[in-house]
């Protein structure tokens, strides 16, 4: 199994980002991780570092809930974005929702790969490296 080269972590809560860190290094599925508070820093991120496919990431873990922009407001604005990128980039919602019209909501987004929720298992992890 090939370590993927970068993962974004965007949660607002430090425990889970930590935890999440933890397991990748683990099983090393990858030894490049990036830990955001906000999505708005990682839209941020990608719009100024477009040009250079070294600097974004393979995976984001996206949190639903964060104060202020939510994992709703990056599905909508990675959008209109990730067509512009010079390599795929694949997106997780990682939540602890257990809402199914949260669920639903998320597979209006087509190019968002999994509905995933906390806390992450060995499993999943090992998943993502596939």
């Amino acid at each position: 199994m090939k370590p993927l080269r970068s993962i974004f972590i965007v949660d607002d809560d430090p425990i889970h980002q930590q935890i999440t860190e933890i397991m990748l290094d683990r099983l090393r599925v990858t030894n490049d991780v990036k830990k955001f508070s906000d999505a708005q820093d990682v839209l941020d991120h990608i719009r100024l570092h477009i040009a250079e496919p070294a600097s974004l990431p393979d995976i984001i873990l996206l949190d639903l809930n964060m104060p202020v922009m939510d994992g709703w407001e990056f599905l909508e604005a990675f959008s209109a974005v990730r067509g512009t990128l010079p390599k795929p980039v694949k997106v997780y919602v990682l939540t602890s929702s257990i809402d199914e019209r949260d669920r639903q909501r998320v597979g209006m987004f087509d190019f968002v790969e999994g509905y995933l929720t906390k806390p992450l298992t060995n499993d999943i992890i090992l998943s993502l490296a596939r």
